[in-house]
């Protein structure tokens, strides 16, 4: 297989989630899959660049919110385009997990992402949604018997509620009966450590990696700073969005 080729297409399909192309991020998605592209390359090497391209143009003023949201539109299509080929790699069942966006926070395509790299490989995963109280992680707790309990945030100021869940599932006596795994932009090891987390992860594909190490019994992975980069080299990253 040419490698150059399908490296453009992923690179045309991080331009077009920039963007905010809708039609477009779709159609380049179907495109890479045709092309042989592993389901979890195009998601690390597009999708997540994308994303973190948007944030950084958030950050400096040049983007507002209705590129925010468009850019979340295409993202969304681009990830249930990739959904059915990511399943059909699913192995054996490997545990349960329920997880949420905690309350007082409303994003989810991160969650998301995560979700699918657990689905496949081997979670069953149930997916409470956004903005979800510290009541509602018990009431699924309870009903599921999950192994793991997902929890995602994005704000900074909604990092407490994280804190508020965990607290909620030890007066409910859930505490000890499964693993609590959080992640998100604000989130570090220490803040994880300080709330009572059994672990944290910084990404997609770090959260699985902890998810099984926690099913596992086992403790270590990546820590923050000093972790690979997930950026193409110059030879595939081609041109400027």
């Amino acid at each position: 297989m040419n490698t150059l080729n399908p490296m453009r297409s992923i690179r045309q399909l991080e331009c077009a989630i920039v963007k905010g192309d809708i039609n477009r991020a779709a159609a380049l998605t179907g495109k890479c899959l045709r092309e042989g592209l592993h389901p979890s390359l195009i998601i690390e090497q597009g999708i997540l660049l994308a994303m973190e391209i948007v944030g950084e143009r958030w950050k400096t003023n040049e983007y507002f919110i209705p590129n925010i949201l468009v850019s979340a539109m295409a993202t969304k299509l681009s990830l249930n385009t990739l959904h059915p080929a990511l399943m059909t790699l699913r192995p054996r069942f490997t545990g349960k997990a329920v997880a949420g966006t905690v309350r007082g926070d409303v994003h989810d395509i991160g969650k998301n992402i995560l979700l699918m790299f657990m689905e496949a490989n081997g979670f069953e995963i149930i997916d409470l949604g956004i903005d979800v109280a510290p009541e509602q992680f018990v009431k699924a707790v309870k009903k599921e018997k999950p192994d793991l309990l997902l929890l995602s945030c994005l704000y900074t100021l909604t990092m407490h509620s994280m804190e508020e869940t965990i607290i909620a599932l030890k007066k409910a006596g859930l505490k000890g009966s499964v693993k609590t795994l959080i992640g998100g932009a604000p989130i570090t090891k220490e803040f994880a450590d300080s709330i009572g987390a059994d672990g944290f992860g910084i990404d997609a594909m770090d959260g699985v990696k902890k998810a099984k190490e926690l099913l596992a019994g086992k403790k270590g992975g990546r820590k923050r700073d000093g972790f690979e980069s997930r950026i193409p080299s110059s030879e595939t990253r081609l041109g400027s969005c």
